[in-house]
């Protein structure tokens, strides 16, 4: 009796994986009749390549990988994936460090690195419009040709310029023009149902991308929403000019409390396209992994501000200015000193995108491969604090404190944030970084900081602080715009 139960059993479970593997059959069929033969598979080998990142976060397949090149294709994709339930996480190049592309439920990786195109560029009304895969160093190549910039990150050149945007990432003029975020004039979105939109200024004037204002500030929907409420196809963003002249001014101290004395003070004079500052164990390229206690005789913090003019005048204003406030500094009695900073280092904070130590994978090479962060935005004045309690975390766990500080467009907050190699070879090595950037994490939110491009783990943490009003908007959003919750599902905790 029991045997023949059993039999039955097996038999069924074979049913199931034959409806499931016509199932599947059927659904990859449709997804090749949408983009192309080539464009579609279902290919393990090809899934596996798209299921983990160099974070913490458990690799996941995921059940196709579909490539896009049109708007039109990302429509019909959409329209047939709601319509089929499937889940679908938008795809650029991989290289965010959060997980924010692993998929939590299977379904589509849609890849959009093949729509590169630069669709316009105004040199006069300083925008540029382009596509989802457009990349850092493609940009800057076509920028350059008019001496202009964006705000390219400490990253590697073949990251998504539209990726990094909406995900609140950040540039090398942070302290000037704010977050990249800060620079989007507007956008055209697919939503999760397959409707085409745009937003901003292109809303009514379908060749006007230079404001996201005076309209309702409806892009907001998509920023920082990490790929959950639509794709965005198309991505206006301001440029700027290039002036002739570079200064940088480097300093370095012995304590925490010192250098953000300095960023404070020389913050409030607004000279510095960039203002950051960083531990001796970030400074340290590739940082050292498992953690290495700092020199004695070496100071444990460097800053570097960079500035540009137009004039030889204006360059030497700011020199008189940097040169005040480090005279005021020292006056104090803090530790700061005028200080070199590695020429090679300089290059890759200024001749950006960098292959210097712009590749991530440079960061983690005594790690094996692994790389994680509580990435935050935080009240500067909690710097010095958090800093310390992050330290006693790392180290306990034989971890480098490998700390960035970063002003953003004005004094009160900026980012900071603890890069974190590991080994992802070993699984108690990824799970000890793991737990202590997770711990991190909550000290940085008990002092009213939030993390950003964050993973699940991260978005469990701020759910329990969250305020109930704060949720229930969130999730009726979310429902309101993917009422069968395919986009990225799972990613925002809720």
């Amino acid at each position: 009796m029991t045997a023949k139960k059993e039999d039955k059993k097996g038999k069924g479970g074979k049913v199931v994986k034959a409806l499931r593997t016509d199932k599947k059959e059927r659904i990859l069929k449709e997804l090749k009749t949408i983009v192309g033969e080539k464009n579609a598979t279902a290919e393990e080998h090809i899934l596996y390549a798209y299921s983990y990142d160099m974070s913490f976060v458990t690799p996941k397949l995921p059940d196709y990988v579909v490539m896009a090149h049109t708007v039109e294709e990302i429509q019909k994709l959409m329209k047939f994936s709601n319509k089929e339930k499937i889940p679908v996480v938008p795809y650029t190049s991989g290289t965010n460090i959060g997980g924010l592309c692993i998929p939590e439920r299977g379904g589509i990786i849609l890849d959009l690195k093949k729509m590169n195109k630069i669709v316009k560029l105004d040199p006069e009304a300083l925008y540029a419009v382009i596509e989802p895969g457009v990349s850092h160093g493609q940009l800057a190549n076509a920028l350059y040709k008019y001496n202009l910039r964006f705000g390219w990150p400490v990253g590697p050149p073949s990251s998504s310029v539209s990726s990094c945007a909406i995900s609140h990432g950040i540039g090398h003029m942070n302290a000037r023009y704010g977050l990249n975020s800060q620079e989007i004039t507007s956008m055209e979105v697919v939503l999760p149902t397959g409707e085409l939109v745009r937003v901003g200024s292109c809303a009514i004037n379908s060749d006007a991308w230079h404001s996201c204002l005076p309209m309702p500030q409806m892009d907001g929907l998509f920023k920082g929403w990490l790929g959950s409420t639509g794709i965005v196809t198309k991505l206006g963003i301001a440029i700027h000019h290039i002036p002739p002249l570079l200064k940088i001014f480097t300093v370095s101290c012995d304590h925490v409390d010192d250098m953000y004395s300095y960023m404070l003070n020389l913050s409030n004079y607004e000279i510095c396209d960039d203002l950051t500052a960083v531990s001796w164990w970030l400074s340290q390229v590739p940082i050292p992994y498992p953690y290495k206690p700092k020199p004695e005789d070496a100071p444990e913090w460097f800053s570097y501000a960079t500035t540009f003019s137009f004039t030889e005048k204006e360059k030497e204003a700011r020199t008189e200015i940097w040169e005040k406030v480090v005279n005021e500094e020292k006056n104090k009695g803090t530790s700061i000193q005028v200080t070199h900073y590695p020429e090679e280092a300089l290059k890759a904070r200024t001749q950006l995108p960098s292959q210097i130590v712009g590749s991530t994978k440079n960061y983690c090479k005594m790690g094996g491969a692994g790389i994680s962060w509580p990435g935050t935005f935080t009240p500067a004045n909690r710097w010095a604090p958090i800093y310390k309690e992050w330290k006693k975390i790392m180290i306990g766990r034989n971890l480098s404190p490998s700390i960035r500080m970063s002003m953003y467009r004005g004094v009160h907050y900026g980012m900071l944030r603890a890069m974190t190699p590991f080994n992802k070879k070993n699984p108690k090595e990824t799970e000890n970084a793991r737990q202590a950037i997770v711990e991190c994490l909550k000290v940085d939110l008990d002092n009213g900081g939030m993390p950003y491009k964050p993973p699940v783990d991260f978005a469990a943490e701020i759910n329990k602080r969250a305020h109930p009003g704060y949720l229930m908007l969130m999730k009726r959003l979310k429902k309101f715009l993917d009422p069968n919750d395919i986009m990225n599902p799972g990613k925002l905790g809720i």
